[in-house]
């Protein structure tokens, strides 16, 4: 059994897949993701209060079963050389394969053999479109997504964007007297991986060009950018890598192989709001 721990505590803490929430249900069986809070009640010495029925639930998501194969492999030399480094390492080499891939795929995953990912959710329907001018103006951001967020949900999200995006669009945001707004705006924390920081006091998480679009290279529609609370988005799986190792006599190397059965998506979609650009 290989749990995230073993990747580290600073991939854990600071990746997707280390915030999200975490189950264990069994696969193809409905899960309840609404109506499911009980309500307050104020009753007299006499009254009692009705009863919440499981049954009020109308929106469920089923998770599936989608297998995820790791393969690691070793030459006989290096497998001789370095076998008490290799079996010490090889836990950490899996969970940190796995969680890379989960990571990808808790933003952009399409759902069809792996988890369903935030970007091809049909269930999101908060969608943000904003022109270059838009992306650069405060106002913008203030009136097409602050202001949508539900009462609920303020205070818990966090954004997603590229690297070149905070840097080339939102730290040099501007106001009319062509003076910087991104200390009052953006300040993007220089930490030991410099990947976290802030835009508009919500917490930013930078990811790689291949999972969201860079703005300035992005087309009219591209999705380049999240805001969303991570604990929205559920992993089911028991975390239980099938793990054995065979000889490959064509190649002369110890392969290992590790399977594990997971899936995820969207729980609660109402605070999760997609940013894309409009041409």
């Amino acid at each position: 059994e290989i749990s995230c721990s073993l990747v580290g505590s600073e991939m854990c803490i600071r990746d997707r897949y280390g915030k999200v929430r975490k189950l264990t249900i069994r696969g193809g069986v409905q899960f309840p993701i609404s109506r499911l809070s009980a309500n307050v009640k104020w009753i007299g010495e006499t009254e009692v209060s009705e009863r919440k029925k499981i049954g009020d639930a109308k929106e469920y998501v089923t998770f599936g079963y989608h297998q995820a194969e790791i393969r690691i492999s070793v030459s006989l030399l290096a497998m001789t050389v370095s076998l008490e480094l290799f079996e010490s390492e090889i836990a950490k080499i899996i969970a940190e394969a796995y969680v890379h891939e989960m990571d990808s795929c808790i933003v952009s995953g399409t759902g069809v053999g792996q988890p369903l990912g935030i970007a091809n959710d049909p269930r999101v329907t908060n969608v943000v479109e904003m022109t270059e001018a838009e992306f650069a103006d405060w106002t913008a951001w203030k009136k097409k997504l602050f202001s949508k967020i539900p009462l609920s949900k303020r205070g818990q999200g966090e954004f997603l964007f590229t690297n070149a995006t905070m840097e080339s669009n939102l730290l040099t945001m501007k106001d009319q007297n062509d003076r910087p707004l991104f200390r009052e705006a953006a300040d993007l924390q220089i930490g030991d991986r410099a990947i976290d920081g802030t835009f508009f006091g919500r917490g930013t998480t930078l990811v790689e060009p291949d999972i969201l679009a860079d703005f300035d290279t992005a087309v009219a529609g591209d999705v380049v950018g999240i805001y969303w609370i991570p604990t929205d988005y559920a992993v089911n799986t028991n975390m239980e890598f099938n793990v054995h190792r065979y000889f490959d006599e064509e190649t002369n190397q110890w392969v290992t192989k590790g399977i594990v059965i997971v899936d995820g998506k969207m729980l609660d979609t109402s605070g999760c709001f997609i940013i894309k650009k409009k041409a």
